[in-house]
């Protein structure tokens, strides 16, 4: 029953009082072992419960530092005001995809209407979201009737862009989006705070701000384009310039594995040219 030497307890044979020794000795251990244990267990109940009190503190820290990255990049473009003065933005400019140019003209407008148009030689393509649904006529492909679009696809613009002309990052949380801020990284030798952005649909992409100004230099995300098969694409932003009191990158390039796909070069942008709604259906 305890664990006393077998040697004294053949020798406490002989001799009761050796043997209530031996059983005193032996329980007083015991009970030194099981305080001893009660003391460790105490302590590390102590410890969970203090971790348990610190852990909302480390979220609301966490919470709060993204908070103050996002709103000092929204203060960077021109603001939450500023951006909710825009109703409507036509940027026209040059894609290169790998060498090959091509004018475009894209145009957008509040709450969630988009449409771009990239002529050459007498034909078209052409992609656009109503508000509703989506649409897209390929005429390089000879297409001649606009194919619709459901779901994600309706969404999934060839050239990357959001159907939204006002930027995700404006309100995340009433949009139903989330962030979380991961630390620091270096983009291209600028360091940057690094951002893990979820779209309320589910979409993630990881956004890097610089953390001098606050502009977002590049963001990891899977291309929209069902041409591309769900790659990981590294999109670079620079040449910010103001325009109507907001800021807009002028050149954005998307690499996959570090190859060039697509480069955007914006010449010019117009905000607030009336644009009828009926311009965004097929």
């Amino acid at each position: 029953m305890f664990p006393a030497d077998l040697s004294d307890v053949a020798l406490a044979k002989s001799d009761p009082a050796d043997l209530r020794r031996i059983i005193s000795v032996n329980l007083r251990d015991l009970r030194e072992k099981k305080f001893h244990s009660n003391v460790l267990k105490c302590m590390k109940l102590r410890k969970a419960f203090v971790l348990l009190l610190l852990l909302p503190c480390s979220f609301a820290i966490r919470a709060q530092s993204v908070d103050k990255v996002i709103r000092s990049y929204v203060d960077f473009i021109g603001g939450k005001e500023q951006w909710k003065k825009i109703k409507t933005i036509v940027a026209s400019g040059e894609y290169d995809y790998g060498g090959i140019q091509f004018p475009f003209t894209s145009y957008a407008k509040a709450p969630n209407r988009y449409r771009f148009v990239v002529p050459q030689n007498g034909k078209q393509y052409v992609q656009g979201f109503d508000g509703s649904s989506g649409w897209k006529m390929d005429g390089f492909k000879n297409a001649t009737i606009p194919t619709l679009l459901t779901g994600k696809a309706a969404l999934a613009m060839a050239n990357e862009a959001d159907v939204e002309p006002e930027d995700a990052l404006i309100d995340y949380r009433n949009k139903g989006h989330r962030a979380v801020l991961l630390g620091k990284d270096t983009v291209k030798g600028k360091s940057c705070f690094k951002v893990k952005f979820t779209r309320k649909n589910g979409d993630t992409e990881t956004c890097y701000f610089e953390d001098r100004t606050f502009a977002m230099v590049m963001k990891k995300a899977v291309s929209k384009n069902v041409e591309m098969g769900g790659a990981l694409l590294d999109i670079f932003y620079s040449d910010y310039r103001e325009v109507e009191g907001i800021r807009i990158p002028f050149k954005i390039v998307h690499e996959s594995n570090g190859q060039m796909i697509l480069t955007i070069t914006i010449d010019k942008v117009v905000i607030n040219e009336p644009i009828d709604d009926k311009d965004f259906q097929p």
